[in-house]
């Protein structure tokens, strides 16, 4: 985000969290295509932990990857949105064992992707509970960014990058078997991973990428976030949205 806050890369992929605090740092990002419609952070709980809903996590022991990025904004989020307080529970620094942790009964519960941990703890016999963040409250999520300058003084480029993600975004939706076969040659590891569970990671991520317009980004996710970040302190004041996203640049419907 930075080096194209700097103009020193015209694009990247970023969440809707790291938009809005780049430009509270003065960073000129615009986020310009929205690739997933919905927040993937979720919390995870055993099968028979009668941990349903948000208010279950009261004073139980809840694993997060590091007390910031997304899944720590998702976990605050969930919590606001569902009228409790941030020491409901008690929150774990573990890193990215949440599958480990929750196997072995360190954690009452974990914070983790839907589209990931969730489908391989079910691969390896051991169901979970998911409180989805999107069930919750809306907000903006991963998408394309560039800058100001690169929107200013070439519009045409921002429109054909995104012109060329969504035509491979339609393409996925349309025939995800093959984009996997595809996938298999360029991404490390993946031809020799378990083909199963990395298939239904698949599908779990293509349900947060569909829309009735692909690439749109809803404003209320985007004042949904700001409410978000304003309550966390981690920008102290509210910011023009305007300027911080813009469905512009997408192909007209």
């Amino acid at each position: 985000v930075k080096l194209v806050g700097a103009n020193e890369l015209q694009f990247s992929l970023a969440s809707g969290e790291q938009v809005l605090l780049a430009r509270a740092q003065g960073l000129p990002i615009v986020y310009v295509l929205g690739w997933w419609q919905d927040y993937p952070v979720a919390i995870a709980a055993p099968a028979s932990s009668g941990i349903v809903r948000p208010a279950d996590l009261k004073g139980k022991r809840v694993g997060i990857p590091i007390l910031g990025g997304a899944s720590y904004i998702g976990y605050r989020a969930l919590l606001s949105a569902a009228g409790l307080p941030e020491d409901t529970a008690r929150l774990d620094v573990i890193g990215f064992n949440q599958v480990e942790a929750l196997m072995a009964g360190k954690e009452d519960a974990a914070v983790v992707y839907v589209n990931n941990e969730p489908v391989a703890l079910a691969a390896k016999g051991f169901p979970v509970n998911v409180i989805r963040v999107a069930d919750y409250v809306h907000l903006a999520s991963n998408g394309l960014v560039t800058n100001e300058k690169t929107i200013a003084e070439r519009p045409e480029l921002v429109r054909a990058m995104n012109a060329a993600i969504l035509h491979g975004l339609q393409d996925v939706l349309a025939d995800p078997n093959q984009a996997y076969e595809i996938c298999k040659r360029y991404v490390t590891g993946l031809a020799q991973a378990d083909q199963a569970v990395q298939r239904k990671i698949l599908d779990e991520s293509m349900v947060f990428w569909k829309a009735k317009r692909l690439g749109y980004s809803d404003p209320q996710s985007w004042d949904n976030m700001q409410r978000v970040l304003l309550g966390m302190g981690l920008v102290t004041k509210a910011s023009d949205l305007s300027k911080a996203y813009s469905n512009e640049y997408l192909p007209a419907p």
